[in-house]
């Protein structure tokens, strides 16, 4: 009697189903932690790799206003702008002008017709 050799194919697809089990159940893990809090850790590692000061991309958004005539977003509309005063970080709500007044490198829109 000659024996059979036995199909692998469903061995195969057991195998991949574990894998893709397997997977999926590391990113319903990174997930949650993520989610609940625990990627706050994470995001404040990687956080030391940005750059701590927005003052250009303030800037450069405050000149796209320029660009568009959003009047009301220019003149109305407080940014979180970090910067460095003196050798400190410092940080402050402002509007276009105003960062316009205190680092320049702004374009202007005439305000005085603009309610906020």
């Amino acid at each position: 009697m000659k024996r059979k050799v036995m199909d692998k194919k469903g061995l195969e697809m057991a195998i991949n189903t574990i894998v893709i089990l397997v997977l999926s159940i590391m990113v319903l893990i990174f997930s949650v932690l993520f989610f609940t809090g625990a990627g706050n850790n994470f995001l404040s590692k990687i956080g030391v790799y940005q750059d701590d000061f927005n003052v250009d991309a303030v800037i450069d958004n405050c000149n796209f206003y320029v660009d568009t005539d959003a009047e009301y977003s220019y003149c109305c509309e407080k940014k979180n702008v970090k910067y460095l005063e003196d050798g400190e970080k410092e940080s402050g709500k402002f509007n276009c002008l105003e960062v316009n007044e205190r680092f320049g490198g702004v374009g202007t829109l005439n305000c005085e017709k603009v309610n906020c």
